[in-house]
């Protein structure tokens, strides 16, 4: 088991590290000021071995930790240099900037199933259309759907489409069935 070694000056530069740690796990694109600040708290040289090391292996178990395949005892068993309240603050920062983390892993898996736009939020209203340029009998019922996704850069952007009332039931129909 790799013994994680994080060491500072005093409570509130250990505090800061940790939020930096996990600040790096979740930046995209990864800021040079954050790998300068935690090097200096750390007492790291910037491009140093040590550095990247920690860095990567702090990433691993807080993965591991976030989709479950660490409990809290297994986390905490990998910073047995750390004094209990030390440890205890680790998983508080952890537990907090959870939600973070998990959607940076949703993003990474979203990236790699070939840039699928993400849906965040979806809206809908059906609306009777009750003629047309040529034609004033005309009555149609539709539904439009908008879709806020986030595609694989994590940039924002809306899809909205329109669906007739048959293409409305099939939906539902698949929905259903995935269910």
């Amino acid at each position: 088991m790799l013994d994680i070694i994080i060491k500072t000056a005093n409570k509130d530069d250990f505090t800061e590290a940790i939020f930096l740690l996990v600040d790096f796990i979740v930046e995209v694109p990864r800021s040079q000021h954050t790998r300068e600040r935690l090097a200096t708290l750390l007492g790291h040289p910037v491009a140093s071995e040590e550095l990247k090391a920690l860095l990567k292996h702090f990433e691993n178990l807080v993965r591991n930790y976030c989709v479950g395949e660490l409990d809290a005892d297994r986390l905490r068993s990998h910073f047995t240099n750390l004094a209990p309240d030390q440890q205890g603050r680790l998983l508080e920062i952890v537990n907090l900037r959870k939600p973070e983390i998990a959607q940076k892993l949703i993003d990474e898996v979203n990236r790699r199933e070939g840039g699928v736009p993400l849906v965040e939020w979806f809206d809908w209203n059906v609306s009777w259309v009750m003629g047309s340029s040529s034609l004033a009998s005309f009555r149609k019922q539709l539904c439009t759907v908008t879709l806020a996704c986030r595609d694989a850069d994590s940039r924002s952007r809306t899809v909205s489409f329109e669906m007739d009332k048959g293409q409305v039931e099939e939906t539902i129909r698949q929905l259903e069935l995935i269910v």
